[in-house]
């Protein structure tokens, strides 16, 4: 299940854009303050010098087998010591409005997640704000943020978990593009560990969620009578006639690790509850 630091938090926030089929994908990485350092080794051990290389999603990765180790790694990192949550939004209007709906998405997260705000220090990449002062001025509108740290326009190659964002965001929006289109790439998915044979293949952006399913946001479970946040609507599972099985290893994400801006469309909506509405997870590491 995902993995919510139990002290401090440090968020890094990253958008993917894609133009053609008119949505954004941006991804939340709430990590410990110890997640940077874990950033730095792994890229290192892929050939890259944090602070001067920067994984970009959006490059080619078939010129520089560097790259493609870094953003692998950096997959990994995520689903081993992150907890993640994704909105999409449209692109109308995008820098306008993309500020606002992700601090409406990390409202949402952080309330529906059991998140105390005052644990949060957000750290956002350059573009998703115009500027410092209107990020100011959104940020005053939710009173709810009051409590948090923010940093609305950071240097991803300084707060390099920003990286990781990147990567989890591009993943996120492939599985979207994938259903959009109809015409996803396939790619193997199998072998150890994925619950799958060793030659079953699956749309790429099947495989990079994989990766990272564990540690996605998932609608809590309340068993046998166990106290439970009632801001977070968890399932209340009946020991007798409910099978745990169907809510904790097949969770829902949507409102919980998934969210989809007020703005999106029906197109888009779909697309993203058919996808991701819930997920099987089956065991848990």
């Amino acid at each position: 299940m995902s993995k919510v630091p139990d002290g401090p938090i440090e968020c890094y926030v990253d958008e993917s854009v894609h133009k053609d089929l008119g949505f954004v994908a941006t991804a939340f990485i709430l990590a410990d303050p110890n997640f940077m350092g874990l950033v730095a080794e792994a890229l290192r051990g892929s050939g890259l010098v944090p602070g001067r290389d920067e994984v970009k999603s959006s490059a080619r990765m078939d010129a520089d087998p560097r790259m493609r180790a870094a953003r692998d790694a950096l997959i990994e990192l995520a689903g081993r010591s992150a907890a993640i949550a994704v909105v999409f939004t449209p692109t109308w209007e995008m820098r306008r409005k993309l500020g606002k709906q992700c601090l409406q998405a990390l409202q949402s997260v952080l309330v529906r997640n059991g998140i105390e705000p005052d644990r949060i220090r957000a750290y956002f990449d350059t573009g998703i704000f115009p500027s410092i002062q209107e990020a100011k001025r959104l940020a005053a509108l939710f009173g709810f943020l009051s409590r948090c740290q923010l940093f609305p326009k950071e240097d991803s190659r300084a707060r390099i978990g920003i990286q990781v964002a990147d990567v989890v965001c591009h993943s996120f929006a492939q599985v979207i593009r994938g259903q959009l289109t109809g015409k996803p790439k396939t790619v193997r998915i199998g072998g150890p560990g994925t619950g799958y044979p060793d030659d079953a293949t699956g749309p790429l952006g099947r495989s990079l969620l994989l990766a990272l399913r564990h540690s996605l946001l998932t609608r809590p479970v309340s068993y046998n009578g166990k106290p439970y946040d009632p801001a977070t609507d968890p399932v209340i599972v009946d020991p007798i006639y409910d099978d745990p099985v169907n809510y904790i290893q097949h969770p829902e994400l949507l409102g919980w690790g998934v969210q989809i801006a007020p703005e999106a469309g029906n197109e888009i909506r779909r697309a993203v509850r058919d996808s991701l509405g819930r997920l099987w997870l089956g065991c848990s590491r």
